[in-house]
């Protein structure tokens, strides 16, 4: 017989999930339960990414909150079948160096593989440092992005979605830009006008509160999937474009992106077009938003992003 501490099963259950379990010599709960706390969230994810738009960062939060209710009730579990059954009879594989290969599988085989599968091919976050793309994205804006565009049945890349890119020009630097064309497009911009294959953009002007406050002028432009407002300096008129008169073609493999602030964002007028296998996702929805001098913008949380 051999005493089985609560504290170290409480410490073992807490360092990775059924290690706790493991401790106490039941090897199949603790295995059972590292698969499902590794498996909950990229399940959820997924789901996620299936579910109608304004669900999304809840079926995420969701599958966050079950995995780590499963967590901490291991955890409990664990700690509570110490204190109850102190001594046991040992097993082959209660000792520490099975702890530890435990530990080392659980991450580098279940946790970290899975994890990642979902960062890079399903869901990621990202955080808006600049104010290149207001109105829509805001500074200390934390958003979604869908990872699924160009996989095999994924998200289809339309004008107008905002995507999440790796900049052509320099790699290291991670860009939020709205996609105005896509291959083959002619993109004709002159002053506030900007024209996809010989049809005009712009629908109108629009009112915009941040416009207002800053001497901007606001404007509607037409998406694949509906409207959106974008920001000029002064009046609308070509005199206050900060680029002059311009024509792209935009190449095979590639799309063409504006910032929705024009006077402020560096995008294809500058770097000229995006390959697609720089677009790392699509911006979907926002699940936190906070800012230096206003604290957590509560009415951010769960906006749209299109």
């Amino acid at each position: 017989m051999s005493s089985r501490k609560p504290l170290l099963a409480l410490a073992a259950a807490l360092a990775m999930p059924g290690l706790g379990h493991v401790y106490l010599g039941d090897f199949v709960s603790g295995a059972s339960l590292l698969l499902a706390i590794g498996l909950t969230v990229p399940i959820f994810a997924r789901l996620a990414l299936w579910a109608p738009s304004t669900w999304l960062c809840y079926v995420v939060l969701l599958g966050v909150s079950v995995a780590l209710a499963l967590y901490v009730g291991s955890v409990r579990h664990a700690f509570r079948r110490a204190k109850q059954a102190p001594d046991v009879v040992l097993r082959s594989f209660q000792r520490p160096t099975v702890y530890a290969l435990y530990v080392a599988v659980g991450y580098v085989l279940v946790l970290e593989p899975v994890s990642a599968h979902v960062r890079e091919h399903w869901l990621a976050t990202f955080v808006v440092p600049s104010a290149s793309m207001m109105p829509a994205v805001w500074p200390g804006d934390r958003f979604f992005a869908d990872k699924t565009v160009g996989q095999s049945g994924g998200t289809k890349l339309e004008r107008g979605a905002i995507v999440v890119f790796t900049n052509p020009n320099d790699p290291r630097l991670t860009f939020v830009k709205r996609v105005v064309g896509l291959p083959g497009d002619r993109i004709d911009i002159a002053g506030s006008s900007v024209r996809v294959n010989g049809t005009d953009l712009t629908l109108g002007p629009a009112h915009d509160a941040f416009a207002a406050d800053h001497g901007l002028t606001a404007t509607r432009e037409q998406g694949a999937n509906g409207t959106y407002t974008v920001l000029w300096p002064g009046d609308a008129g070509a005199a206050g474009a900060p680029h002059p008169a311009t024509t792209y073609v935009v190449p095979s493999g590639s799309v063409f992106v504006l910032g929705d602030q024009r006077a402020h964002a560096l995008d294809s007028r500058a770097f000229g077009p995006v390959p697609l296998a720089n677009v790392k996702g699509i911006a979907r929805q926002i699940w936190f938003s906070r800012a230096p001098n206003e604290g957590v913008r509560w009415n951010r949380i769960g906006h749209l992003l299109g």
